[in-house]
């Protein structure tokens, strides 16, 4: 995965084509399309999509942060890959120059880590999306994480969680709470315990 140099990034609008966020939109395909939902301890499968296709990205303002190796994309984040569709207040992009061994000498830049906050919203096609208040996606470790009051829905079909982990080389998902053991309560004192919802068509 590549991104534009900082120069680069500094000279463009705020609505971009960023090959760099390939990544991101993709994993969350997993979180949209799970046939079925399990209580916490329970793996869930979900497909895969392409990684490789440019995600457009709209936001009020796009600041680059060369010491610290981030690009962050600030007010009504909109960032599209295909069908998919991500909306957030905030998303900051972070990259590490690659290695010598990694690249043949020819240098360049990589993302380590994704991060979107603020009222993350994630469409699919099929009547399907996913809600919280913040996703990670760990590029090396091939995980994305998306948490704080996660609401998952398709069709009439809702599960809630505190935290939802996707493992990206297996394509499995797993729906958490945020319960304290032994106490089933979270730490504001409300249960903690996964829930689902699932209309059953009439026969």
């Amino acid at each position: 995965m590549q991104i534009p140099t900082l120069r680069q990034l500094a000279g463009r609008s705020p609505t971009l084509l960023v090959a760099l966020l390939t990544a991101f939109l993709a994993p969350t395909a997993l979180i949209l399309s799970l046939p079925a939902v399990a209580e916490e301890g329970k793996g869930l499968v979900g497909f895969r999509a392409d990684p490789n296709a440019p995600i457009e990205i709209e936001a009020d303002t796009l600041e680059v942060e060369q010491n610290a190796q981030q690009a962050t994309f600030i007010g009504n984040v909109d960032a599209i890959q295909g069908t998919m569709r991500l909306r957030s207040d905030r998303l900051v992009v972070t990259y590490a120059e690659k290695t010598a061994a990694s690249t043949g000498g020819a240098g360049g830049t990589e993302i380590t880590r994704i991060r979107a906050t603020g009222d993350v919203h994630v469409m699919s096609e099929d009547d399907q999306s996913a809600d919280g208040q913040w996703a990670i996606y760990e590029v090396a470790a091939s995980e994305i994480t998306m948490g704080d009051a996660v609401v998952l829905r398709q069709g009439d079909n809702v599960v809630r969680g505190n935290r939802l982990k996707i493992d990206l080389n297996t394509g499995q998902a797993r729906v958490e709470s945020a319960a304290t053991p032994g106490t089933g309560t979270v730490e504001n004192g409300s249960n903690g315990r996964v829930r689902g919802l699932f209309r059953v068509p009439e026969q």
